[in-house]
C-alpha cells in the first residue's frame, strides 16, 4: 500500500482547501461577487427568520445554484457532495445521513440526525425520496438541536427549504439525458396569479432504463492504494479484494420515479396568510441488486408510493410574529422477491410497511426591542406497521411490531442581542413527553406489546461574540436525545447460510439514548477580499448509547424453526460513548479579492473525527470499545468554480471519504470491516444564452471510481449527461 502519497494529499486538503458550501450558496447574479453569504436567511437554528451572520451554530447552506450544478439522482448527492456529514447510501432509493459522527441510518422513526421540509418532519423515512424540483436551499445544522426539535436532533438537522415564489410568475421546462439511457423531465412555475394569490408548482420525471456500470478507471484508488477492505475475524484480520468488480454492469439497478408538489397562498391582509402545499412521489418497481458476492442471487423490487400535505397560518398582531402549521403525510413500501434459495421464482409481494406522521406547530415569534424570543408548542404522533407474506400469498409474522411514537412538547428560545449584535445569546430549552405504544401485531408472538410515557429535558445555551470586523469567536452547549424503535426493542429476524441461523433479537429494556454536547470555534469574514472561513472543534458525550453486542449461543441452541444459531446479536445500551473532531469551511473569490468581474471560487468544507468510539459494559463488568460503525475518520468536500457573471459557469469539485468502519451481515460470523477511503470528482459546464436559454453538461465520478458508500453495493463509475433549460 503506498503510504507517502495518501498521507501527502491529505495534509494538502487539510491545509489547504478545507472550504465552504455556504459560501458557494450565492445567487450568480451581476453583482455576485460584492455578496456576502453570511448575509444570507436562514431559519433552521432558531425556527424563525435571521441572517446567518448572527447564527452561533456551525452552518452550510447549499442554494439552488449549486443545486444546478451538482450532478444527483436524488437528494443525498446532493448533501454528499456539498457538505462534510456521513452517507450510507445503496442503488434503490435508500440511503441515510450522519452528522458529527452518529451513524448514519436508512430506516426507523428514530434517528440520529433529523430530516425536515420546511420545518416540519419530512414524511419519509429514506432522503432519497424528497422531491429535488422544489428545492429553494438545504440548511444543515450541525450540532444538539433537541432543545428547539425534539427526538432525533443529536447530530445535527437538515432543513430542506422549498419554493415560495411571489410577483410576476416565472418558471422553468427542462429536459436531461445521459448514461445508462437516463432522462430527466422537469417543470416548475410560480408567482402571483392575483394580487393576493400565488403558487408554486414543480414535477419531476427520473427514467435510468439500462443498467449502470461501475468504475473500472481508478486514478484515485491507485494513488490511495486503496484496493481492498479489512475484516477482522475473531481468528485474525484477512484482507478482501475491491477489484472484484471493476467495470462490472451491474444488474437490476434501473429505476424510474415521479414527484411533484403544489403551493398555493392566499394574502388575507398586509398582516395574515394562508399556505396550503401538497407533495407526491412515486417510484414502480425499483430495482435493488444483490450485495456483489451473491452476483445476481438476491435480487428484489420495490414500489414506493408517499404523499404530504401541510397548511399554514401565518401573521402579525403588534410585535408577535405568529404560526400555526398543521401536517401529514404518509409512505407505502411494497418489496416483491424475484428469487429464493430455490432459484428464481414469480415475483411476489413479500413485505409491506406504511409509515404515518401527523403533527400540529404552534409558534410565536415575539419582537422585544433589539431582542427576540420564540415560543412554541409542538404535537407530533409516527407510526409504522408492516407485514410479511409467503411466497403463496399467505401471510407471515413480520420483522419487526406495529407501534408509534408520539410526543408533546413545549418549547422557548430566546435570540439575545447585546453591544450593536457584537454579542449575540441564544438560551433555549424544550421539554418533551414522549409516549411508546408497541402494538399487538397479527402473527408476531415473541414480544409482549406495552405503552409508556416518559418526560425528557433539553435545555441550549450557544453565543458568539465578534472581537473586531475580521473575527467572531462562537460556542454552542445542549442535551439531546432519541428513543429506541420497536425492531431495537422487540425486533427478531434470523438469516440461514449452510444449515446455520444469524439472529438479531430486540431487547425490551433498552433506555432513550441521550447526549450532552459543546463546540467552539473561530469565524472569520474579510468580504472584500471574498474570503471566509470557519473553525469549530466539537465534543459530544453519550449516555445509554443504543449499539449491538453479539455473543456466541451455546452449541445446543437452535431457532423456533430447528436451525442451529451460529451466532446472535441484540441490541443493547452501551455505556458511555465520546465523539470528537474538527470541522474547518473556507472560501476564496478571487474575483472580488481583484476587484475583477467575474467570480473565481476555491470553496468546501471537512470534517475531522478525532475520536468516534463506544464502550459497552458486559455481564461480567469487562468493557468493550469499537469505534461507531459508518463514520469516516476524514470527510471533505472541495473544488474550484468560475463564473464569467455573463453566463458561463465551470465547476470542478471533489470528495474524499476516509476510512470507516462497518458490519457484514452476510457473514456468519458477522465480522467487523474496515473499508479502505475513496475520493471521486465531479465536472459540470452551464452557458446561459439570453437570460432564457441554458445548456448544461455535467460529469459525474469524472475519474471512473469504482467506490461504494456500502459495501457490496457500489455505485455508478462515470457517466455524463446532458441538459437544456428555458426560463420564462
Amino acid at each position: 500500500m503506498n503510504k507517502n502519497l495518501p498521507l501527502s494529499f491529505r495534509n494538502l486538503l487539510i491545509g489547504t482547501v478545507l472550504l465552504s458550501s455556504s459560501a458557494m450558496a450565492q445567487e450568480k447574479k451581476a453583482d455576485s461577487i460584492k455578496t456576502n453569504a453570511l448575509d444570507e436567511v436562514v431559519v433552521t437554528s432558531s425556527r424563525t427568520e435571521i441572517k446567518r451572520r448572527h447564527v452561533p451554530q456551525s452552518m452550510t447552506v447549499i442554494n439552488k445554484a449549486v443545486i444546478d450544478m451538482t450532478s444527483s439522482q436524488e437528494v443525498t448527492d446532493l448533501l454528499k457532495k456539498n457538505s462534510s456529514i456521513s452517507i450510507v447510501q445503496y442503488p434503490g432509493l435508500s440511503s441515510g445521513i450522519g452528522i458529527r459522527g452518529f451513524r448514519p441510518q436508512t430506516s426507523g422513526l428514530n434517528q440520529r440526525s433529523l430530516l425536515l421540509v420546511d420545518g416540519r418532519p419530512a414524511g419519509t423515512v429514506s432522503i432519497a425520496t424528497i422531491n429535488p424540483s422544489d428545492i429553494e436551499r438545504i440548511e444543515v445544522l450541525k450540532g444538539p438541536a433537541s432543545a428547539l426539535y425534539g427526538s432525533s436532533a443529536m447530530g445535527g438537522v437538515v432543513n430542506i427549504i422549498t419554493k415560495k415564489s411571489s410577483g410576476d410568475i416565472h418558471g422553468n421546462v427542462f429536459a436531461e439525458y445521459g448514461s445508462y439511457e437516463t432522462t430527466k423531465l422537469g417543470a416548475s412555475a410560480g408567482g402571483n396569479i392575483t394580487k393576493q394569490l400565488d403558487f408554486d408548482l414543480s414535477f419531476l420525471n427520473y427514467d435510468r432504463a439500462k443498467n449502470m456500470k461501475l468504475g473500472n478507471g481508478n486514478l484515485f484508488r491507485k494513488m490511495l492504494g486503496a484496493n481492498s477492505a479489512l475484516y477482522n475475524y475473531t481468528t485474525g484480520p484477512v484482507e478482501m479484494d475491491d477489484k472484484r468488480s471493476d467495470g462490472l454492469r451491474r444488474d437490476y439497478t434501473k429505476l424510474n420515479y415521479n414527484t411533484g408538489s403544489l403551493r398555493l397562498g392566499y394574502q388575507f391582509d398586509a398582516n395574515w396568510r394562508l399556505d396550503v402545499r401538497g407533495e407526491r412521489f412515486v417510484a414502480k418497481n425499483v430495482e435493488s441488486p444483490s450485495d456483489i458476492q451473491f452476483g445476481n442471487g438476491q435480487p428484489s423490487t420495490k414500489d414506493i408510493e408517499r404523499h404530504n400535505e401541510e397548511a399554514t397560518l401565518s401573521g402579525t398582531i403588534d410585535q408577535h410574529h405568529l404560526t400555526l402549521k398543521g401536517y401529514t403525510s404518509q409512505e407505502n413500501n411494497l418489496n416483491n422477491t424475484l428469487l429464493t434459495v430455490n432459484g428464481l421464482v414469480a415475483p411476489y409481494a413479500s413485505y409491506k410497511s406504511t409509515t404515518s406522521w401527523k403533527g400540529i406547530q404552534a409558534k410565536d415569534a415575539y419582537q422585544l426591542g433589539n431582542h427576540s424570543v420564540v415560543f412554541g408548542l409542538d404535537y407530533s404522533n409516527a407510526s409504522t406497521r408492516s407485514q410479511s407474506f409467503n411466497p403463496n400469498g399467505s401471510e407471515s409474522a413480520p420483522y419487526s411490531p406495529n407501534y408509534s411514537l408520539s410526543s408533546a412538547a413545549a418549547y422557548i428560545q430566546g435570540q439575545l442581542n447585546f453591544l450593536d449584535n457584537k454579542l449575540i445569546i441564544n438560551p433555549g430549552v424544550r421539554l418533551d413527553l414522549i409516549t411508546y405504544d408497541v402494538k399487538q401485531t397479527p402473527l408476531l408472538t415473541t414480544y409482549a406489546a406495552g405503552k409508556k410515557t416518559n418526560p425528557f429535558f433539553s435545555p441550549s445555551l450557544a453565543a458568539q461574540y465578534s472581537l473586531n470586523k475580521l473575527f467572531t469567536v462562537h460556542a454552542t452547549t445542549g442535551r439531546a436525545f432519541v428513543t429506541p424503535d420497536a425492531y431495537n426493542v422487540a425486533g427478531y429476524s434470523e438469516k440461514v447460510n449452510a444449515g446455520k441461523a444469524s439472529v438479531i433479537q430486540g431487547n425490551a429494556n433498552l433506555k432513550n439514548e441521550n447526549s450532552i454536547s459543546w463546540d467552539a470555534g473561530l469565524r472569520f469574514n474579510k468580504s472584500d477580499w471574498g474570503l471566509t472561513a470557519d473553525f469549530t472543534y466539537y465534543n459530544t458525550y453519550v449516555k445509554d448509547r443504543i449499539t449491538t453486542q453479539t455473543t456466541v449461543p451455546v452449541p445446543t441452541e437452535t431457532t423456533p424453526s430447528g436451525f442451529p444459531i451460529s451466532s446472535r446479536m441484540t441490541y443493547i445500551n452501551a455505556n458511555k460513548a465520546n465523539i470528537n473532531g474538527f470541522e474547518a469551511e473556507v472560501a476564496w473569490d478571487f474575483g472580488t479579492l481583484t476587484a475583477k468581474d467575474y467570480s473565481l471560487k476555491v470553496f468546501g468544507n471537512a470534517t475531522k473525527s478525532s475520536k468516534a468510539k463506544e464502550v459497552t459494559i458486559a455481564a461480567n463488568g469487562t468493557e468493550s470499545t469499537k469505534d461507531i460503525y459508518n463514520v469516516p475518520n476524514f470527510t471533505a468536500s472541495y473544488g474550484f468554480e468560475f463564473n464569467n457573471l455573463k453566463g458561463l459557469d465551470l465547476r470542478l469539485s471533489g470528495r474524499y471519504v476516509g476510512k470507516r468502519k462497518d458490519t457484514d451481515f452476510n457473514d456468519p460470523q458477522f465480522p467487523e470491516i474496515v473499508y479502505p477511503e475513496f475520493m471521486t470528482a465531479d465536472f459540470s459546464a452551464s452557458y446561459t444564452y439570453k437570460k432564457r436559454h441554458t445548456v448544461t453538461f455535467l460529469v459525474n465520478n469524472l475519474t471512473d471510481e469504482n467506490y461504494y458508500e456500502k459495501r457490496g453495493f457500489n455505485l455508478a463509475g462515470r457517466n455524463f449527461a446532458l441538459r437544456y433549460n428555458i426560463s420564462f
